[in-house]
């Protein structure tokens, strides 16, 4: 088990969220500049308006492109960051985990969706899925991961766990 890292990198990237997001985007924006062309002919403000939409659309979209969950088991500890909210990574020795467990969720009742969230109990990290990993560290606060690799995480915990 020396030396074994468990890595894990999850974006909105290739995801049927970002495909979802410019389905429905690209055609307002294709809208909005055929309406504005049709009724103001083109002129200063409308010009700025349009600007203004394809600007904050393009913003939207960046940004959530830019989100990312990763995920750092090592002979230490847990470590994650949910970037660009927590750009730090944030730490938990393994001395200070009580317990740790993949677990099945559902995002929408169990946390109010994807994303930053939580509970009174639990903080959730997640981009996208039903699966993740449950750490109790101590004083009732839980953290939950989200994870695509739950099968990869439930072997390598086994063997983090014995050591």
């Amino acid at each position: 088990m020396a030396n074994l890292i468990f890595k894990e990198m999850q974006s909105y990237k290739g995801t049927w969220i970002m495909y979802l997001i410019l389905g429905v985007e690209l055609p307002i924006i294709l809208l909005v500049t055929a309406l504005i062309w049709k009724t103001e002919d083109g002129n200063s403000e409308s010009i700025w308006g349009m600007g203004a939409i394809v600007l904050i659309f393009s913003f939207v979209f960046i940004l959530l492109m830019l989100i990312r969950l990763e995920t750092r088991i090592d002979e230490y500890g847990v470590k994650f960051r949910f970037f660009p909210f927590i750009s730090s990574w944030r730490t938990f020795p393994k001395s200070k985990i009580r317990q740790i467990e993949v677990i099945n969720y559902s995002p929408l009742t169990d946390f109010g969706g994807w994303g930053l969230k939580g509970n009174r109990t639990t903080k959730a990290y997640s981009i996208i899925g039903d699966e993740g990993i449950l750490l109790d560290v101590g004083e009732k606060k839980k953290i939950m991961i989200g994870t695509q690799k739950a099968n990869e995480l439930r072997s390598y915990l086994a063997d983090w766990l014995e050591s």
